[in-house]
C-alpha cells in the first residue's frame, strides 16, 4: 500500500478540519485522517461528514482516528487505532478498510502486523500535538520496527522539514505530520515541500 505523506487534521493551531484538509489536498496529499479528542460526537459526525466527501473529490484516502462507528458511519476508507482503543482484532471483524494501529515498540507492532494494513510508529522526535505522547524512539527505534515487520510503517510524532529525510532513509512506506503542516504561515505550501521530499524517496 502506497501511503506517502500522511497528514492528520488538528484544529489546535487556529484553523478547522475541513479547512486544512483542503489545503493538503490541493498540495497533492492524498492521505487525510481526522483526528478530535474534544468535540461533541454529533459536531465530529458532520465534520467526517464534508472529510469524506472533500476527499472524494481528490480521490484521497480518508481515515478517521479511534472511531469506528464514526468510521463506518460515513463511509470512511480507514480507521487508525491507539494501544488503548477499541481491539484491533475486533475491528478487523467489524470493519473492511484500512486498519492502522499506532505501536512504540517492536513487540507491539509485531503484534499489530496481524490484524493491521499498516503500522504507525513513534513519537519518532518529542512531539507537543499529542499531550500523552510516549517517549520518543528515536531513529534507531524506528528503523528496529521496520525491519521487524512486513506491513508498511508510517513513521510519526515532530517530523518536519529539517528531519524528514533522515526518517524516510529508514524504510518506511509514509510520514504522517501534523504541526508542520497545520502550525504554519502557509499549510498548502508546506504541504507541497514536504510532499517533494517524500516522494525523492517514495515516488509519487
Amino acid at each position: 500500500m502506497k501511503i506517502g505523506l500522511y497528514f492528520i487534521t488538528t484544529s489546535e493551531f487556529g484553523k478547522r478540519h475541513v479547512e486544512l484538509a483542503e489545503m493538503v489536498l490541493k498540495a497533492g496529499v492524498r492521505f487525510v485522517q481526522f483526528r478530535e479528542k474534544r468535540m461533541s460526537c454529533r459536531d465530529m459526525y458532520e465534520i467526517a461528514k464534508r472529510l469524506r466527501i472533500l476527499t472524494r473529490e481528490y480521490s484521497a484516502r480518508f481515515v478517521v482516528n479511534d472511531r469506528v462507528d464514526l468510521a463506518l458511519a460515513v463511509d470512511a476508507d480507514g480507521v487508525h487505532l491507539g494501544q488503548d482503543d477499541f481491539p484491533y482484532e475486533i475491528v478487523r471483524d467489524i470493519f473492511d478498510g484500512i486498519v492502522g494501529v499506532s505501536t512504540h515498540n517492536v513487540e507491539e507492532a509485531k503484534r499489530a502486523e496481524m490484524y493491521a494494513d499498516y503500522v504507525s510508529a513513534g513519537p519518532v522526535f518529542k512531539t507537543k500535538t499529542k499531550r500523552d505522547a510516549r517517549e520518543p524512539i528515536g531513529i534507531e527505534g524506528l528503523k528496529r520496527i521496520v525491519s521487524a515487520v512486513s506491513k508498511p510503517v508510517v513513521a510519526i510524532g515532530g517530523i518536519n522539514e529539517s528531519n524528514i529525510e533522515e526518517v524516510l532513509k529508514t524504510g518506511v512506506s509514509g510520514v504522517a505530520v501534523i504541526s508542520a503542516i497545520a502550525n504554519s504561515e502557509n499549510p498548502t505550501e508546506s504541504a507541497r515541500r514536504l510532499l517533494e521530499i517524500v516522494k525523492r524517496y517514495l515516488g509519487d
